[in-house]
């Protein structure tokens, strides 16, 4: 598998998400909830989204990993209960494209920590994911999207 990794600057964008530890072999399903409850907090108070949804990594994964499930909104709004407003950071990014099936990212991600070595770039703050290509609209996994970002200095 050949993978572009890259750096990109990025602008600042407001989120709003939920944040929580979830069991690694239950991510999936999680992530789906979670979605759907963000996506419905945004459309109840009036937000719009402005991109596909996000999963952003406090930790490096392992049985359990500590991800925010997030989507871009078009302006910042305010989070209620365990709805958090937030952004993704401006700045730096180093950035590769998977194309495939979920199960496939880890080789995406270990060819972009290898890359970032490789330039000799230091991670700068919590890594996410978007997820690109919506799995309900297209169901043939070889064409799921997913771009990795990893803010770097």
């Amino acid at each position: 598998m050949n993978q572009e990794c890259k750096t990109t600057e990025l602008e600042a964008q407001p989120i709003v998400g939920i944040r929580t530890t979830v069991v690694m072999s239950e991510i999936g399903k999680a992530m789906g909830t979670l979605f759907g409850e963000v996506h419905g907090y945004i459309q109840q108070n009036g937000g719009t989204p402005a991109g596909m949804p996000v999963a952003i990594y406090h930790s490096a994964p392992s049985a359990t990993v500590d991800v925010e499930c997030a989507i871009p909104v078009a302006a910042a709004m305010t989070g209620a209960g365990r709805v958090r407003s937030g952004e993704l950071p401006a700045g730096k990014a180093a950035t590769v494209t998977h194309v495939g099936p979920y199960d496939d990212l880890p080789q995406a991600w270990s060819a972009l920590t290898e890359w970032i070595e490789s330039q000799g770039l230091e991670a700068a703050a919590a890594p996410w994911e978007v997820y690109v290509t919506d799995p309900g609209a297209e169901p043939d996994q070889s064409k799921w999207r997913t771009d990795i970002f990893f803010p770097v200095r």
